[in-house]
């Protein structure tokens, strides 16, 4: 086995500055591109392999790709050498730090230079002579608000510089009379060369060379891969019909060389699925704060701490050498969901697109043309299916990627830099039903489900079910049936053995709406012990779904269920399907009549409670109801649960008695608040008065008397019946099997 040495994100040697870089550029050798991978999570993975000689060769990339590639490049030498040092410039942002240019000078323009050289030596040559001096500023012209400027008249127009000139006279120059500037100061010179080596490299078309040194100028096979930023590849598919409720699906992809470098005859894959990606400047220097101790060295100065040396207490370990190269480093097992793109003219669809490269160029006017033109064709008279099927070839292989699918070209892949490519990738036959779709009807909870709800339009839609080996992702979809398009849909992404619905047209034939609904709650005993009982309250929800057709033949109707967290189906049909959101009904519906179909949902709530709760007594009452508890236990519990519900009796009625007694009493305190007023006054109608009193006086003291006796037959019942249960609630044991 050949030695290999690998070099992964390691840089030897230092990242070279910008513009000495350029002034040392020399032709060395580029490794052209070899093998390709596209993600949907927005990244590519890049591989470039050959033959070189000499100890040198770069990469040119954009700088917006140098994070990722920073973060994921390896290099393989597969003979005996090894890569020593990689370089490329620092980023223009640091140099623009470390040069202290300023910030105007950027900008570009005589003004804005002349402005960031306020005080400098210069000479000025202008339209009335050279002069001499330093600069104090730039004047700005300055107009009223009804001011008019005419240019026949010697009324400034530009701004004017003053300048303090070595005679101490203040000269005033029109900016528009200047014809050069020439700078004394050397300082100032070099900085205007250095900002403008750094404005040089602004721009992602500005590419910058990434330079890898081989420890010896030999001949060798170097392999290198990186990640890159690159866009989502995008499927997009056509469905053809026939009547054994099947249909062709025929999928390509759409895809866009931007990588900076041309493909040609290379290995590409696609995968399907979305890995995890991000972004992370790994390219700009960092530099920390320091902090300043100047004050704390002025106040005192300190003599250096010396400090003994130190060795690790661990051995260190030997660099691990890697036995085999791996081309497919690409941050984990690789995904991809197509999304979506609109597909091309429907005349282009009956074409072999084995490799359509097309040159977009980034040019808007065209693209905008070719949409208008596919979109003026009709929707009829297309090429027949047989066509289309004929002329289509899968040129994709298909394999696992962990739970990804990998779409690998069985041939080389040519396109350009800035070209996009349409890929043919699948051809099967799936069962592909006509069904009609109703949107998802509008339950909150199944707890408040409404008393009435109609929906009067439904979409045709066919139901196409996934029985092939890949998952398909989601994309627009052209639908044909008889040498015609009868409408476009999108398809969502469709696991493998998963069950899609494509909406392609409204119909408004065929409605639903709720004829009837019923709730209730059951009560389930499932345990007893310690005075306490386990319980689950069933709620059940009953829908029953009118179903009208004034359609010519018979069809599916597809009722979308919303799924609730703990509701479950009950008497749902057999080919019930689910997505994350809603329960998929299939409802036959004949020609022409009414179908009425009954859905029951339930929800299972378990709870634990005190065994004298109302809950529980309900939940032993309907074990005892339904003959579910042994005869002894039975008879304990039907105990329990009478002295329970007397107890409830005795403490309800003994609170309405204890409420009437305090409204006696306080009658019986206003009557003798009366009488005593009434002590002092001789009159018959007082006398009268005093008499009345003192009969509803004897009134209430009988009625006292029989309230509170019955009071105390009710608590000697209460303390025995507590008595009773509290003995039950030590013995009494239940566990449902």
């Amino acid at each position: 086995m050949k030695k290999l040495a690998i070099l992964s994100v390691l840089f030897v040697g230092i990242l070279s500055a910008c513009a000495s870089q350029q002034a040392q550029t020399t032709q060395v050798p580029e490794l052209p591109v070899s093998r390709v991978v596209m993600y949907q999570s927005g990244i590519g993975y890049i591989e470039r392999t050959a033959n070189i000689e000499g100890d040198e060769f770069v990469l040119r990339i954009r700088p917006d790709q140098i994070n990722d590639i920073l973060k994921s490049l390896t290099v393989i030498d597969r003979g005996n050498g090894r890569p020593v040092s990689i370089s490329l410039p620092v980023d223009k942002t640091t140099l623009d730090r470390l040069a202290q240019i300023p910030e105007q000078i950027h900008e570009g323009g005589l003004t804005e230079m002349l402005r960031a050289f306020r005080g400098a030596n210069v000479k000025i040559r202008a339209k009335n002579g050279a002069f001499e001096g330093r600069i104090i500023g730039i004047e700005e012209p300055t107009y009223g608000d009804n001011d008019q400027i005419n240019i026949n008249t010697n009324q400034p127009t530009s701004g004017r510089l003053t300048l303090f000139t070595n005679e101490s006279i203040v000269n005033v120059i029109q900016l528009d009379d200047i014809r050069s500037v020439e700078l004394y100061d050397k300082a100032i010179s070099d900085g205007v060369t250095k900002s403008l080596n750094i404005s040089l490299n602004e721009g992602s078309w500005k590419q910058i060379e990434l330079r890898i040194r081989m420890d010896s100028s030999k001949k060798r096979e170097l392999a290198l891969s990186y990640l890159i930023a690159m866009p989502t590849w995008k499927p997009a598919y056509r469905l053809i019909l026939d009547k054994q409720e099947q249909g062709t699906l025929q999928g390509w992809a759409i895809i866009s060389n931007v990588t900076g470098s041309d493909w040609n005859n290379i290995s590409f894959s696609l995968v399907s699925g979305q890995p995890m990606s991000f972004t992370y400047d790994l390219y700009t220097p960092q530099f920390l704060d320091r902090p300043d101790l100047t004050g704390q060295a002025r106040t005192k100065a300190l003599a250096p701490q010396v400090t003994a040396s130190a060795v690790s207490t661990r051995p260190t370990a030997a660099p691990q050498r890697v036995s085999e190269p791996s081309y497919a480093r690409a941050g984990g097992a690789a995904f991809a969901q197509k999304s979506a793109s609109a597909a091309k003219k429907s005349r282009a669809t009956s074409e072999s697109i084995n490799m359509m490269a097309m040159d977009y160029a980034m040019d808007e006017d065209a693209a905008m043309a070719d949409v208008a033109e596919a979109e003026a064709e009709p929707m009829y008279d297309v090429i027949d299916d047989s066509e289309i099927l004929s002329n289509f070839q899968d040129l994709a292989s298909t394999s696992q990627l962990g739970s990804f699918d990998e779409y690998k070209l069985k041939s080389g892949l040519t396109v350009a830099d800035g070209n996009t490519a349409l890929v043919n990738l699948v051809q099967n036959t799936l069962s592909a039903r006509d069904t009609r779709l109703f949107k998802e009807v509008p339950y909150y909870n199944f707890d408040e489900i409404p008393r009435s709800w109609h929906d009067e339009k439904s979409f045709q839609t066919v139901e196409l079910k996934n029985s092939s080996e890949v998952a398909l992702d989601e994309g627009p979809i052209t639908i044909y049936r008889d040498s015609a398009i009868i409408g476009e849909g999108y398809l969502s992404r469709t696991a493998k053995d998963s069950t899609a619905y494509i909406t392609f047209a409204a119909e408004e034939r065929l409605s639903v709406r709720i004829s009837d609904n019923h709730a209730k709650s059951d009560w389930q005993l499932d345990s007893v012990a310690n005075g306490r009982c386990k319980y689950t309250e069933i709620k059940t929800q009953q829908n029953h779904f009118k179903f009208e057709s004034h359609l010519d033949a018979s069809t599916t109707a597809i009722l979308p269920l919303k799924r609730f967290s703990g509701w479950e189906p009950v008497n749902f049909p057999e080919n019930v399907v689910k997505n994350d959101t809603a329960y998929m009904v299939s409802v036959p519906v004949p020609a022409g009549e009414s179908v009425d179909m009954p859905l029951t949902m339930q929800k299972k709530i378990s709870r634990s409670e005190q065994l004298q709760s109302d809950a529980c007594v309900r939940a032993v009452d309907a074990a005892i109801a339904q003959n579910l508890l042994p005869q002894e236990l039975a008879s304990d519990l039907k105990k329990f649960t009478e002295s329970q519900k007397r107890l409830s009796d005795i403490n309800m009625r003994y609170n309405q008695l204890n409420s009437q007694s305090w409204d006696i009493k306080r009658d019986q305190q206003s009557i003798s608040d009366t009488l005593l007023g009434l002590k002092n006054i001789k009159s018959k109608t007082a006398d009268s008065l005093r008499n009345q009193l003192i009969e509803r006086q004897k009134s209430n003291d009988k009625k006292l008397e029989e309230i509170m006796t019955q009071m105390y037959e009710l608590t000697v019942e209460k303390s025995e019946l507590e008595m009773t249960l509290k003995t039950l609630n030590r013995t009494l044991q239940y566990t449902r099997s």
